[in-house]
């Protein structure tokens, strides 16, 4: 009878994970550009708007809507370590600057008072896994610049003041560099100049810039070289295709004599990275206002070569402007995100540019949510593991206009986090079913035989187990050989899918068979693997250790390193030397 018991269960959890042809999930509900689900022709109409390209197909998100934040802001910084969020000072409504920030947990916002809001200011990750924020305008209205910088550090939820700037700065960026410190550059209406910062020393000036940048990127071009470019020169100017080094050499770019680049501000530059000091940059013809990417490789610009140019139009007919990118390297995946100017929807493109390596070209599937009655706010989401995206507060824009044409004197509180990928349950082919039935049924019949024709013999003890330590294996092996574990949005609805079952039935068998969690199990092999990095690669940044091991941040890094090794990285490196 328990032998009888253990076949049905299994035939019970096979069947939870089954689904016959036909039956396959998919990302969400599938839209064709253009009016009542039709194809448009790509083009532009007598009012200079721009139609969808013919055949582009669009995937409906979930949209989950969080509580609203304790105050609306625009010109924040959004920020994610790992599932936590956090919004960074900004503006309220009447364009007054706001010295908070607040971070989302347990189903809330928490506010955490700040030293200055830095409306425009900058923010650089430090190695340490805190962030350095500094400058801003200094008055209401976006008036001014300012001297001030503090460090914010996600595990204590708090600010430390870390003095002031060599020069007052509003619009700036900033580039965490290899040994640690910070370049600060850029200015709004005011000289321009670049500095450094360190922990230890604080702010070095360096050379002067003229006539300097608004919003620039500041990319690494190679070990020692770094390149300058931007949407405006310090005084809100195009300077055309004009590209400028650190140590003071101007070259030329044509490509930027043919297309806009969107102003630097809500992201890092690592957000933009794919390789080695190669980079993805969102810009928009100067003539036509189609959006593209550009690649800048050591310093060199050239077009990201995509299967079809980004569409100009959504699924419902309207124009989309395309903008902010950001890059989740693990996964070989760049999102670009998109606003349709006409209803106040957003949009994604999930740009899959790992062909690009090879000759090849990026292909791109696209993402549509329907917008709440006032539309969404215009700000930057940001992405959070499993290709998902948070929009929190913003500021109110005009619609039908491109480019938009934003209200700063009236914010949100909203948020919005973006599901582009649902739970997609795998499939059993029939026939696998058909025999697995078959099997089982034959095993039955042959148990009630042995038990009819062998009553006087004791029955020999089976490892009931022998099925579940099985598919464990499998399972360790899966993840061991493809390195899942490496990817920083898995979920364990991935595992399952490998496996061709039901999540519910993949975490019952890792909790059985190891007293584990998911989650725990795919810390342990990450912690493995970053062990073995620090042995092999002692060289190597903690940073770049943490994102190859599958870390999603350098603060859970720590924290999980620690919790399993008993043991600081460094601490746990210098006691295997």
């Amino acid at each position: 009878m328990r032998r009888l018991l253990v076949i049905f269960a299994l035939m019970s959890a096979l069947a939870a994970g089954c689904k016959m042809p036909g039956q396959a999930g998919h990302d969400g509900k599938v839209l064709q550009a253009g009016h009542d689900e039709k194809a448009v022709r790509t083009g532009q109409d007598e009012k200079g708007l721009w139609t969808g390209h013919e055949g582009s197909a669009w995937r409906e998100m979930k949209v989950e809507r969080l509580p609203d934040m304790n105050s609306p802001r625009g010109s924040h910084r959004t920020l994610a370590f790992g599932e936590e969020i956090v919004v960074l000072g900004g503006h309220t409504d009447g364009f007054k600057t706001i010295e908070t920030s607040e971070y989302y947990a347990d189903g809330a916002w928490h506010t955490v008072p700040m030293f200055y809001s830095h409306i425009n200011g900058f923010a650089a990750p430090l190695k340490d896994g805190r962030v350095l924020i500094g400058g801003g305008s200094e008055q209401d209205f976006g008036i001014g610049q300012s001297w001030g910088t503090e460090v914010y550090d996600p595990a204590a939820h708090a600010f430390t003041a870390v003095g002031i700037m060599t020069r007052k700065r509003a619009m700036s960026s900033a580039l965490t560099l290899p040994d640690g410190s910070v370049l600060v550059l850029g200015n709004w209406h005011a000289d321009d100049s670049w500095e450094t910062w360190t922990p230890e020393g604080g702010f070095v000036p360096g050379g002067a810039l003229s006539p300097g940048w608004g919003e620039p990127y500041i990319l690494p071009a190679g070990p020692d070289d770094y390149t300058i470019f931007g949407p405006w020169d310090s005084l809100g100017e195009s300077p055309g295709g004009r590209v400028e080094h650190l140590d003071g050499t101007v070259e030329d770019a044509p490509l930027l004599e043919e297309w806009d680049l969107l102003p630097f501000y809500y992201h890092f530059p690592e957000h933009l990275q794919i390789a080695d000091y190669t980079y993805l940059i969102p810009a928009v013809s100067r003539t036509t206002g189609e959006g593209t990417i550009l690649k800048v490789a050591s310093g060199k610009f050239s077009l990201l070569e995509l299967e079809e140019p980004l569409p100009a139009a959504g699924p419902k007919g309207h124009p989309i402007s395309w903008g902010q990118i950001q890059v989740d390297r693990p996964a070989r995946l760049a999102w670009v995100q998109g606003y349709d100017m006409v209803s106040g929807g957003i949009c994604f493109a999930r740009i899959a540019y790992d062909a690009t390596f090879d000759g090849g070209k990026a292909s791109a599937t696209y993402f549509y949510a329907d917008p709440p009655e006032d539309g969404f706010p215009g700000t930057s989401a940001r992405l959070l593991p499993g290709g998902r995206m948070v929009l929190a507060g913003g500021t109110d824009w005009k619609k039908g206009t491109s480019p938009p044409v934003v209200n700063n004197f009236k914010t949100f509180a909203t948020a919005y986090v973006f599901h582009t990928e649902q739970d997609r349950k795998g499939g059993i082919p029939l026939w696998v079913i058909l025999g697995i039935l078959i099997l089982v049924g034959g095993c039955i019949a042959l148990i009630v035989r042995s038990s009819r024709n062998k009553k006087e013999q004791p029955e020999a003890p089976e490892d009931e187990s022998r099925l579940t330590r099985n598919l464990m294996e499998q399972m360790n092996a899966l993840i061991e050989e493809k390195e899942l574990f490496r990817r920083k949005d898995l979920r364990i609805t991935d595992v399952a899918s490998e496996l061709a079952t039901n999540k519910t039935y993949v975490s019952a068998f890792v909790n059985n068979m190891s007293g584990e969690s998911f989650t725990t199990l795919i810390t342990r092999y990450r912690v493995q693997y970053a062990q073995k990095l620090l042995q092999e690669h002692p060289e190597m940044l903690l940073d770049d250790i943490a994102d190859q091991s599958g870390f999603s941040s350098r603060t859970t890094f720590f924290r999980s390193f620690k919790a399993v090794t008993g043991m600081t990285p460094q601490e746990w490196k210098k006691s295997v030397r």
